[in-house]
Formats: C-alpha cells, structure tokens, sequence
C-alpha cells in the first residue's frame, strides 16, 4: 500500500467536501465518484492527485437515513431482508440511490410481518423514524368467506377480550360481503391475526395497505423502493 494514499472519507474532509460522517454516508450511497468511478466501499483509498466528486454536496446526512417500503407478496417466505435484492426493486424508485448490501443490515421493520400476513412492510436504518413506526397506525384489508353483518360485527366488537394491553385506536369496520377494514395503532406482533381469532374470524388473507400517512400505491407485489426526502409516516 503505497504512503501517500489515505482514506476516501478523510480525503473528502480534507477537501471541505462534508463531514467525516457524512463522508461515510455519502460513499455508502453511492454518490461519491473517485476520477469518474462510483465508490461505495468504505475504507477506500485515493491519492492526493485523484479528483472526488460529490453529487449532492448540498444533502445533509439526515436525507440520508436509509429506508425502505416493500409489497410482501402473499406467497414470500421470511426473512424480509431476503425480499429486497436490486432485482426486486421497483423500476419506478424515484429515490436515485444506489442499492448497497449494507442498507440492509439491521433494519427494524413495520407492516406486513406476520408469517400469514401480507401487503406493506416499512424498512428502515433510521432508529428516530423505527420508533415513529413503532406508534404508527397501520391499516388492513381482512378477507373472508363471508364478512359479519354490521350489528353483528358491532356486537363482537364491544364484547371483544384480548390479554395484555387493549389495542390502541382499534377500528373495524364491513367493506363487503367478504371485507373488512381494520385500523390500529403500535402494532405488536401477530395482533392483527389475535384480534381476528378473539372476534372469531377465520381469515382468508390479512393484508396490509398503510402505514401511518403512506399508502401501498402502485407498488407491484414482491418489488420494493426507496423512500423519498420528502415522504414521511
């Protein structure tokens, strides 16, 4: 290794670029250019006569935090971290971020989590946005053979019993014959499908369409995105 080489992030300091934070921030996404190549791996080396390029010198770090929606098609097996590859990602991702392996370590998740459970899964590296999502009102479609009457579906309603902490912001309400809506909030895991059981549902399928203020959208089944600057739950 040659003595006059130092690292990428250091280098980009050194030249007012960003910080040296935001440096390692910005290589992981893939926005730094070193003599017209993309650099994503950290601990890179450059020489002093090596020209850096930012692409977006002007972001701050905080547009940075990687997230993530996905469509968990019906029939995707666990885990979810195994659903997002660059093959899967949706052609339309407005994001202009670069997929890197690592925007996928340790990612707290939302959604869609139960094994027999599909629909809307958020993503994301970003611990001040994990618990935001973690409160977050979370809306399902819940299909059956045969959806209850309203008055009946009123009255198992307010004779409804569940163990622990009653859910919070629980509203259940008949789409169709064979629909029901079903909006909560600070979704715990399997909740959705113990609620249904405690009503004496027998789901078909359980559905996720919303999380917090983002819908489901266009986003095709088994495809995922990034989230944009300025979407937020």
């Amino acid at each position: 290794m040659s003595e006059q080489e130092m690292r990428l992030s250091k280098r980009m300091v050194e030249l007012g670029l960003c910080s040296r934070r935001e440096a390692d921030a910005f290589i992981e996404q893939g926005r730094v250019r070193v003599d017209g190549q993309v650099v994503q791996q950290l601990g890179s080396r450059v020489r002093a006569d090596q020209r850096i390029e930012l692409e977006a010198p002007r972001m701050v770090l905080g547009e940075l935090s990687i997230s993530l929606l996905l469509h968990r098609a019906a029939d995707s097996q666990l885990p979810l971290s195994g659903l997002v590859t660059p093959a899967q990602r949706f052609a339309r991702d407005g994001s202009e971020i670069n997929f890197n392996p690592r925007h996928l370590k340790a990612l707290q998740q939302a959604g869609a989590l139960d094994e027999n459970s599909h629909g809307l899964v958020a993503l994301t590296l970003d611990k001040k946005l994990a618990r935001k999502l973690a409160d977050a009102e979370q809306e399902y479609l819940i299909q059956l053979e045969a959806a209850p009457a309203a008055e009946l579906l009123k009255q198992q309603m307010q004779a409804l019993q569940l163990p622990g902490k009653p859910p919070r912001g629980l509203k259940i309400s008949r789409q169709s014959d064979r629909q029901l809506r079903m909006v909560l909030s600070a979704v715990q895991p399997g909740q959705p499908w113990a609620i249904c059981r405690a009503l004496g549902l027998q789901p078909l399928a359980l559905r996720c369409i919303r999380i917090g203020k983002l819908g489901i959208g266009e986003l095709p089944a088994g495809q995922w995105r990034y989230l944009l600057p300025m979407e937020s739950f």
